[in-house]
Formats: C-alpha cells, structure tokens, sequence
C-alpha cells in the first residue's frame, strides 16, 4: 500500500512538472517570436544562397564522371575519393598550384600589413587634412576592384608611365613586360588596402600615455612601437593579417585579368576544370579544398577578435 501510494503521488506531479516545462518553452517561443520573424528572410536568403551551393559543391565532390555518347562529360553519382586524391598527388599540378596560391596570400599579406604600419599609425596619432578622403581612398581597390585593375594594367603596361619613369631616369633600357607575368598580381595583392583600417582602429585602442611614459623612460620611437604599441595592438594586427590572407586564398579575377586565364592560381584552375573540360566533380573538389581553406583563415581572425574582446 505504501509503494503504491507513493507512486501515486510521483504519478501526480508528473503533470504538473510536463506542465512547468510547457509553460516555459512557451514563454521562450513569445520571447524571441519576434527576433525569429526579423531572422526569417535572411536565412532563407542565407540557406538558398550560399548554404545549398555548398551542399551541392560538397556532394559533386565525391561524384564521379562518364564520357556520354563519345561526347560530352557528364557527373555520375558515384562516390569515390578519387577527385580529392588527385588534388593531393605529387604527379598533378593541383597541390603545386595550392601551395602557389596559400603561400602568394602569405607572402604579399605580410608585406601589405607592413606597409599598412606606418600609414595606420599616422592616421591614428594625427588628424591631416583630408583625413576622411586618404580613408576613403584604401576601400576604392576593395569596392571598386575592376577599376582599379584595369588602372594597375595601363601604369604597367611596356608604354605606361611606370616604364616610362623607369626609362627616364635611366634604370632600364627596354620596357619591362609587367602584364602576364605573376609580378604584377603580386604587386597589386601588396597594395595596403582594408588592412590600414584595420590596423588603425587598433592603434587607436592603444592609449597614447604608454608612449608618453616609455619615451619619457627613454625609449626611442623604434623601441616604442615594437615593446609598447605592437603587443598591445598585435591581435588587431594579427587579425588584419588573417582576414587578407583568407581574402588573398580565394582571388580569382586578379590573375585572370592581369595575368590571363592560365597561371597558378588554384581559383582560375578549377575554372578552367569546368569551362572547357566539364569536369564538375573535380572543380567541386578543388573548391571544397579551396573553401576549407580560406574558412580556416576566416574562423582564426574571428577568434582573434573574440580574444580581443574578452
């Protein structure tokens, strides 16, 4: 009797326990209804955009491909390995063109984050006139890139006026032919763009008394900046590098238009993958390889910025 009385009484706050957890799920659904309904549209555009490509370039990845009617490639659904074994062979020119590409992102991200500096430092120390203008000018390459790509082409071309400078004074005797040699993207992926901002807003986060006090202790301006203001501002720094690195990974009309379409970079290959071999398994592969890496990239710089906030 008593056994039974007790699971009579655990039996009847059952409900009213189902009862506390309904009310509170109902609660939490009025709360965030509305952010729901505000989040709706863009992740449905989220979703079909940018979501369901992946999926589906994830999935082409594995297929495989059949010669139909002796005439044209068609993908099979066919699972295999083999597309992304062939991206990582030492016989094929994919991992070559890889490594071409990662170590390009690297090499002129590096050398535009040195550049960006000293520029950085200026724009967060003073106020010059025109100070919105200069700003202004380090976005025109990232908003307005065909414009400037094609402005970067006529300066290096062999009668544009970086030969003709060249000439003038005396260093060459002939024109040097920029443009279709890999030079010229590396110039132009050095530039100092976005990475000026960047780095400014985080220079602009080191208190100036640090400088004032480690001068006043007699540092000089070299000293300063590397044991002051650089490891106070170095995840700023570090994530001004990242973000242009990951950008640097996937560039894609640079070399096309600079260069022309057959060069090294990995982007332009898996065009040339599609457009004219019809190998769509093997441009999705590429592309997930390609994708994953530059997600890398993108998840340290955000982690990078997370750190810096906490």
């Amino acid at each position: 009797m008593q056994i039974k009385e007790q699971v009579d009484q655990v039996d009847g706050l059952a409900p009213v326990h189902s009862a506390s957890l309904s009310d509170r799920i109902q609660q939490l659904r009025q709360k965030h209804s509305g952010t729901l309904m505000l989040l709706t549209p863009l992740l449905l555009y989220m979703g079909l955009v940018f979501a369901v490509p992946v999926v589906f370039q994830v999935i082409f990845g594995f297929f495989s491909r059949e010669l139909y009617r002796g005439v044209l490639w068609r993908p099979v659904p066919d699972f295999t390995l083999e597309n992304f074994a062939r991206a990582f062979s030492g016989e094929e020119v994919y991992i070559q063109s890889l490594i071409w590409t990662v170590g390009i992102a690297f090499f002129t991200s590096s050398l535009s984050i040195m550049l960006s500096l000293p520029v950085a430092y200026f724009l967060a120390r003073y106020n010059p006139f025109g100070k919105s203008v200069i700003e202004l000018s380090f976005l025109l390459p990232v908003f307005g890139e065909i414009f400037t790509l094609f402005a970067l082409a006529f300066a290096f071309a062999p009668q544009g006026p970086v030969n003709w400078l060249l000439m003038g004074i005396g260093l060459i005797q002939e024109p040097i032919l920029f443009i279709g040699s890999p030079l010229i993207v590396i110039v132009w992926m050095s530039i100092p763009t976005l990475s000026v901002l960047l780095i400014r807003s985080a220079l602009v986060g080191v208190d100036v008394i640090y400088e004032e006090a480690a001068q006043t202790m007699g540092a000089g301006t070299i000293q300063t900046f590397r044991h002051v203001i650089f490891p106070m501002a170095k995840r700023g720094i570090m994530g001004a590098l990242l973000l242009q690195v990951s950008a640097g990974v996937g560039v894609y009309t640079l070399p096309l238009v600079l260069v022309g379409p057959y060069n090294q970079w990995l982007a332009n290959k898996i065009q040339r993958e599609v457009n004219p071999f019809f190998n769509y398994p093997m441009a999705s592969a590429l592309g997930v390889i390609l994708t994953a890496v530059s997600a890398i990239f993108l998840y340290l710089y955000l982690r990078t910025q997370e750190a810096e906030e906490a």
